[in-house]
């Protein structure tokens, strides 16, 4: 009986998603998608790109403006955009994932799915001052001018935070203080399981990740240089493709495959001997559930989300962000006698059904 009136209540129950923008094929935007069809619940969002997304062709979506490319431009026509957007008496709860379409944080009741603070503008705004030109500078200056009073002030008007990890709830203390990290409700990201599937290794390591500086890509160019009987498979595009291919010009043993499909990624991630991520501070670092979820080790570096979704020497192993300790970590990885069913058991904590539940109990 209890659970008939909780399913009543939930059929009856209107609930929105606000999203920033769809313009990627990225793990954050499928999640946003599942969700809402979990909850069958409409989706805001500034635009949607759709030939660079995944089809929501069965959600009902509205656009509340049109994709502006200048990033800076974007920030702020999007934030003036939801700020304007009124849906009260509509619905009876609100999702937000995002950081621009927090500035629509008056729709109320509330939560927010964080995946992380904009990093550029905290723990990275050095970083990304040292690796932008002149007129990058200039205009990280204006997009910080213009964003950071904005970001304090709505952050801190939701009852509900619930960041993707330990590691983004600790984000929330530095940069906004031990009363915005007293609403914290960590809750990891969901993935479909069983989509995965798990095949034998086919001699080759797996990076799956955007082609940006962030993800110290040339940190395994550099590794597999000095293992040339070891072949390296790298999926994604992204700033850094040219550099990085110059970097590997001349190696026989690294492969660059570009974009791909869903399906050629669970080809890849189920073929492979495991994958391996670099990126600096990941939030949680996705590839590495993706692969314990086709039962493949994760070679992660020892930062950030990593060290919560890998359990070292059972579902992957660490390196430093290095290239010696990352010879030593895959050089490690091949004497090691992997428990498959052991590394996808881990991936399940990760399941989209768990996510879901999770949302719907800090809802109910």
């Amino acid at each position: 009986m209890a659970r008939n009136k909780f399913l009543l209540r939930w059929l009856s129950t209107k609930i929105a998603v606000l999203h920033d923008y769809f313009a990627l094929r990225g793990g954050g935007e499928r999640l946003i998608i599942n969700l809402a069809r979990a909850l069958k619940a409409d989706i805001y969002t500034g635009f949607v790109d759709r030939e660079k997304t995944f089809d929501m062709r069965d959600l009902n979506v509205t656009e509340i403006g049109h994709k502006i490319s200048n990033p800076i431009m974007r920030t702020i026509y999007l934030m003036e955009k939801f700020k304007r957007l009124n849906l009260k008496g509509k619905y009876d709860f609100f999702i937000f994932s995002g950081t621009l379409c927090i500035s629509a944080v008056h729709n109320k009741p509330n939560l927010i799915y964080l995946h992380t603070p904009p990093r550029h503008m905290y723990d990275l705004r050095q970083w990304f001052y040292s690796n932008s030109g002149i007129l990058g500078k200039i205009g990280l200056r204006l997009l910080h001018s213009y964003l950071y009073s904005r970001d304090q002030k709505y952050m801190r008007q939701f009852s509900t935070i619930c960041p993707n990890s330990e590691n983004v709830a600790l984000r929330i203390k530095k940069f906004y203080g031990q009363e915005l990290y007293k609403r914290c409700r960590v809750v990891y990201t969901g993935i479909e399981t069983k989509k995965f599937r798990h095949k034998r290794s086919e001699g080759f390591y797996l990076s799956a990740s955007r082609l940006d500086p962030l993800k110290r890509i040339d940190i395994l160019i550099e590794a597999f240089r000095k293992m040339p009987g070891k072949k390296l498979v790298i999926a994604g595009t992204g700033p850094e493709e040219s550099a990085l291919k110059k970097l590997a010009s001349g190696l026989g043993n690294i492969k660059f495959v570009g974009s791909v499909t869903e399906e050629q990624m669970l080809n890849l991630y189920a073929r492979c001997s495991g994958v391996i991520s670099a990126n600096i501070s990941e939030d949680l670092g996705l590839t590495a559930i993706e692969c314990q979820a086709a039962g493949k080790p994760a070679i992660a570096v020892e930062e950030g989300g990593f060290k919560e979704t890998v359990i070292k020497n059972k579902t992957g192993l660490f390196f430093r962000p290095n290239v010696d300790s990352l010879v030593k970590a895959v050089n490690k990885a091949e004497k090691t006698n992997w428990d498959y069913k052991a590394i996808q058991e881990n991936s399940r904590k990760y399941d989209i059904k768990t996510f879901v539940s999770n949302i719907k109990s800090i809802i109910g």
